[in-house]
C-alpha cells in the first residue's frame, strides 16, 4: 500500500473517529478505542516502524479536524463538508486498492461508528458512501454492518455466518454451525465471498487463541488461511474445518481419477 493511500485512509478514519478534548489545555486526541483499531489495521500491513509513523500521521488529522470544526460553523455545514471529504478520499484510493483492502477498511470504519455507542445517522450515512463508491454490495454491506454491530446475546442467521460454541444442535436455519465442547461463549465466523476472505470475533471471557496470540474478546480479526483456534479446554478448530462449512457439495469441482489397463508384477 502506498504512502498516498496510507496517508488518504489515516483522514478518512479521522473523520470518523472518537476523540477526547480537554477543555482546560485545548489538547484534542483519539478515543483509545479509536486508535486500538486504527492500530490493528496497520499491524496487518505494515511493519512496526511504520505503525508508529501512521497512527502519528492519524493523530495529526484528528487535531486538524477537530480544530476546525470547533470554529463558529453550523452542524449541518460541518457535515456536509465532511460527506464532501468521505467521498473525495474513496474516489482518490478507490482504484489503487484491492477490493479485500476495501472491505477491510469498511469494517474498521464500522467498528470506529459502534465504538463510539453512541452512532448518529450521518455516520451511519459515511459508512454508506464508501460502501457504494467501494462497490461493495447491498447484500455484503449488510451483512458486514450487521455482524459489527451485533451484541452478545443477538443471532445472525444467514448463510454467511457460522458459530462455534459448546452446543451439539445448531438453532439456526441457516448460519452454519461447529460444535466445540468446553468453549465458554461463541465464536461468530462472517464470511465475505466476493472476496474469499472470513473474519472472526469471540464473545466470551476465556482465554482463546488464534494463531498463538490471545484472541481478544470483540475484537474482529481476519481469519487467514491456515489458522486454528484452540485453548487447553477445547480440541483445535482448524481454517480447513470453518471453511469446510462454507462449501457444500453442489460448488465443490467434482474429481474422478481413472486408471486404465493396470497391471502388477512382483
Amino acid at each position: 500500500m502506498s504512502e498516498r493511500i496510507l496517508q488518504a485512509l489515516m483522514q478518512l478514519f479521522a473523520i470518523v473517529a472518537t476523540v477526547e478534548i480537554n477543555e482546560d489545555t485545548d489538547e484534542i486526541k483519539a478515543h483509545d478505542s479509536s486508535k486500538n483499531i486504527v492500530k490493528l489495521f496497520l499491524d496487518q500491513e505494515l511493519n512496526q516502524e511504520l505503525v508508529q509513523k501512521y497512527l502519528d500521521s492519524f493523530e495529526e488529522f484528528i487535531r486538524i479536524r477537530h480544530s476546525s470544526t470547533r470554529k463558529k460553523d453550523g452542524r449541518r455545514k460541518r457535515t456536509s463538508v465532511n460527506s464532501v471529504k468521505v467521498l473525495r478520499i474513496c474516489t482518490q484510493i478507490n482504484e489503487e486498492l484491492e477490493q479485500r483492502q476495501k472491505v477491510i477498511v469498511l469494517i474498521r470504519i464500522l467498528e470506529f461508528i459502534f465504538a463510539n455507542k453512541t452512532d448518529s445517522q450521518d455516520e451511519l450515512e459515511f459508512a454508506e458512501t464508501v460502501a457504494d463508491t467501494f462497490n461493495i454490495s447491498k447484500e455484503e454491506y449488510q451483512n458486514i454492518f450487521s455482524y459489527i454491530k451485533a451484541s452478545e446475546k443477538e443471532n445472525l442467521d444467514n448463510n454467511s455466518y457460522l458459530y462455534i460454541n459448546d452446543s451439539a444442535q445448531n438453532i439456526n436455519k441457516e448460519a452454519k454451525h461447529i460444535d466445540a465442547p468446553g468453549i465458554k461463549g461463541h465464536v461468530v465466523i462472517l464470511q465475505v465471498p466476493s472476496v474469499k476472505t472470513y473474519f472472526i470475533r469471540y464473545f466470551g471471557n476465556q482465554e482463546l487463541y488464534l494463531n498463538g496470540q490471545l484472541l481478544p474478546p470483540n475484537s474482529i480479526k481476519i481469519l487467514r488461511q491456515g489458522s486454528s483456534l484452540r485453548n487447553t479446554k477445547i480440541a483445535p478448530v482448524y481454517y480447513s474445518d470453518i471453511i469446510a462449512q462454507f462449501l457444500s457439495e453442489d460448488n465443490l469441482e467434482k474429481i474422478e481419477f481413472v486408471v486404465n489397463n493396470i497391471e502388477y508384477e512382483f
